[in-house]
């Protein structure tokens, strides 16, 4: 019977040992921040955000004041947000999760203001030709 007791003893610590190393693992991954692919593909963004922002060509004309700016600078912050998120190496700090999202606010206004131009032009296109 004592044998019992003991062999259980030693099943409960080696679990409560499991679920610590599970623990430690993901603290662990959580303090080395995103993998290379999400690192990787942050740098292609802020890339593409720079070469946005230097092209003539834009979904704003530049021309137009303050609205042509607001893409570049949207766009580009956006980009910095979520390179930063990325490459943080405490995935689970709340500057990090509010860098999140903050950045899929803007992806969602950006998408809108698209939305929104976009259903613009069509009436303005349709008042015309009518």
């Amino acid at each position: 019977m004592a044998d019992d007791k003991v062999y259980d003893d030693v099943e409960v610590h080696d679990m409560n040992d499991m679920r610590h190393s599970a623990r430690t693992v993901k603290t662990e991954n959580e303090q080395n921040g995103a993998p290379v692919v999400w690192k990787a593909l942050s740098v292609i963004i802020a890339m593409i955000a720079i070469v946005y922002d230097l092209s003539p060509i834009d979904a704003v004309p530049d021309t137009i004041p303050l609205f042509g700016w607001l893409d570049d600078v949207g766009f580009t912050l956006m980009a910095a947000l979520n390179a930063y998120q990325q490459f943080s190496k405490d995935q689970s700090a709340s500057i990090v999760r509010l860098a999140k999202y903050v950045k899929w606010m803007m992806v969602a206004s950006i998408v809108f203001a698209g939305i929104a131009v976009g259903g613009l032009i069509t009436a303005i296109i349709a008042l015309i030709t009518h």
